[in-house]
């Protein structure tokens, strides 16, 4: 009980920190600039200094949750960080988000728990050889960069989602290879740095961080957030099956819930994504968009 509820106090304060961090962000026009410009940008305001040690709080308050309750237990909980984030950006903003937005958003929290849940892959080991790493380098490096090239190249919706998606992608490799690291850190420090995992983790944080801020530059909270929630675990599964070895039971009710769980996912995603895109093409054409 007591991992729940500090699982909750993490979703809130990420929630928030997530929403101040956004809302920093997208007063900085695109137009001014490339992501280290925008880094720039944000680290000489206040509101996302603060948010940002928020963020972290949140982060220490997650590993706490985990300390004290199980994974399959804390992580659906920390997932209804977006629910907390989009309660908070319409408080803030002083409007009303479309029902649609909110049975989207529920669905996508809900089906991410359920997966979560469902597709607790088993046999999963800690670490894997440097070449099965190497070959998930080979498939992953590519998709991260096309996306990325796809997002500068887009304005709007796309852009935002597409940001979103390279980040929570680099936070999924980040986790996968977090674990790897700390299993290492017995060998002592300096034969630890000397190994490319730790850089990689370096790495991948960074660059899911700059990804994040580039997606909350463009687009809401609703379009920008998504993206870095859901994909951080599904890309953590995709590796501790396709690297790591484990596996994800299909059979039976199983597998109906993984499937289902996927469908509520990207449904979610999609119908947050269209309703977004339709508010803020509205909003730039000068019309107030309407809440059902």
């Amino acid at each position: 009980m007591l991992g729940i509820l500090i699982a909750l106090v993490s979703a809130a304060l990420s929630g928030w920190a997530s929403v101040a961090q956004q809302r920093v962000a997208s007063a900085v026009p695109v137009e001014d600039g490339g992501t280290l410009h925008l880094l720039g940008r944000l680290l000489v305001r206040p509101l996302w200094l603060f948010a940002f040690a928020v963020n972290m709080a949140g982060f220490a308050t997650h590993t706490w949750a985990l300390d004290r309750g199980g994974l399959l237990t804390v992580e659906p909980v920390i997932s209804t960080t977006l629910l907390f984030a989009l309660a908070f950006g319409a408080w803030w903003a002083h409007e009303r988000l479309p029902a649609t937005v909110w049975v989207a958003s529920a669905f996508l929290v809900g089906g991410l728990g359920l997966f979560l849940v469902a597709a607790d892959a088993s046999g999963t080991g800690d670490d894997a050889s440097d070449l099965r790493w190497l070959v998930a380098g080979v498939v992953i490096v590519p998709i991260v960069v096309v996306l990325a090239l796809f997002a500068y190249r887009r304005t709007g919706p796309a852009r935002a989602v597409a940001f979103g998606i390279v980040a929570g992608i680099l936070f999924g490799v980040q986790s996968s290879l977090l674990k790897a690291v700390t299993l290492d850190w017995g060998t002592g420090l300096i034969d630890e740095l000397g190994s490319w995992k730790p850089w990689a983790v370096i790495i991948a944080g960074i660059g899911g961080f700059l990804m994040q801020q580039a997606a909350f530059q463009s687009g809401s909270i609703a379009l920008s957030l998504p993206p870095t929630v859901v994909f951080p675990p599904l890309t953590a599964a995709a590796v501790a099956i396709f690297v790591l070895g484990g596996t994800i039971n299909m059979s039976g009710l199983h597998g109906v819930a993984v499937v289902a769980a996927v469908l509520a996912i990207i449904g979610g995603q999609v119908a947050i994504a269209k309703v977004e895109a339709g508010r803020e093409q509205a909003k730039a054409g000068g019309a107030a968009p309407r809440a059902s």
